[in-house]
């Protein structure tokens, strides 16, 4: 069946199916040069589970108290006979693991200076987003999935962060919370192991392992599969050998990244912030 796209929109382009969602892009009616939009409804497998409904509530929640260039922006929330849907902004850019996969493609490794420029940048990214506060104070803001393919370089530089279905943010209401553990090897283990929801610690670690895994091209465990991953990364922890060969980054700097990756959460740096400053502490001088 075509993808069905919402009323006063036209169908543009497929980009994928998910687990939870079905993603295409659509153009507004009216100029034809309108900016397309992204829109996500849910897949068949989870339209009428409670799991799918509080994903696409918590990312259009999330969307719409997490104003922040590096985030997409929500358009419009509806729903038709087709089930829900979100309209958002299409946010920019390829995945770090496109990215990687590129270079790779050209028989080439990653130039130093781009691989300094998104670990800074991506780490002050999350900052900025666990940072972000309104007139109720701070949002509590938590993305619940960084891996490589929801951490995006954009044409300028800039990193964005998609797909929050997985979010979790000030004020939530609990009947929203469920069992989402993120993806392996790139979640923390108590999380992955459902003994802790997402949390903002959650994601300092996921979006370092994420970032080891740009930096070295290598896997970041011997496991292949889920299960057996789940076992290691609660046992003995990420493979991080790799990381010590990129020159790119100086001794500290591996150091900062390594103790985020920490089996132990209460070892591991607090925040996005905290690691961005060991981070920059240990920087080259001159």
């Amino acid at each position: 069946m075509p993808y069905p796209a919402p009323d006063g929109t036209e169908f543009v382009e497929h980009l994928g199916t998910g687990a939870t969602f079905d993603v295409a892009l659509v153009r507004l009616g009216g100029p034809p040069r309108a900016p397309a939009l992204v829109c996500k409804r849910l897949v068949p497998r989870v339209l009428h589970e409670h799991a799918g409904r509080a994903a696409m509530v918590r990312e259009a929640k999330a969307l719409s108290l997490a104003r922040h260039p590096a985030l997409p922006a929500l358009a419009r929330v509806g729903a038709d006979r087709h089930g829900p849907f979100l309209l958002e902004s299409r946010r920019e850019g390829a995945s770090l693991r496109d990215v990687l996969d590129g270079w790779r493609g050209r028989g080439r490794p990653l130039p130093a200076s781009l691989v300094v420029h998104v670990v800074r940048t991506a780490i002050e990214t999350l900052a900025e987003l666990q940072e972000l506060e309104d007139a109720g104070g701070p949002l509590g803001f938590v993305h619940g999935d960084l891996g490589p393919d929801h951490v995006l370089l954009g044409p300028l530089g800039d990193i964005g962060l998609v797909d929050l279905g997985a979010a979790r943010f000030r004020g939530m209401d609990p009947d929203l919370e469920t069992a989402d553990r993120g993806t392996l090897p790139f979640v923390a283990p108590e999380i992955a192991r459902g003994e802790s929801p997402p949390t903002a610690r959650g994601d300092v670690y996921a979006m370092a392992a994420t970032l080891v895994a740009f930096a070295t091209g290598a896997p970041l465990t011997r496991a292949r599969e889920q299960a057996a991953k789940l076992v290691e990364i609660g046992e003995s922890g990420l493979r991080l050998e790799a990381l010590a060969a990129v020159e790119a980054l100086s001794p500290g700097q591996r150091r900062a990244l390594v103790r985020a990756l920490d089996r132990d959460p209460a070892r591991r740096v607090e925040s996005a912030r905290a690691l961005l400053d060991a981070f920059d502490a240990a920087a080259p001088q001159g």
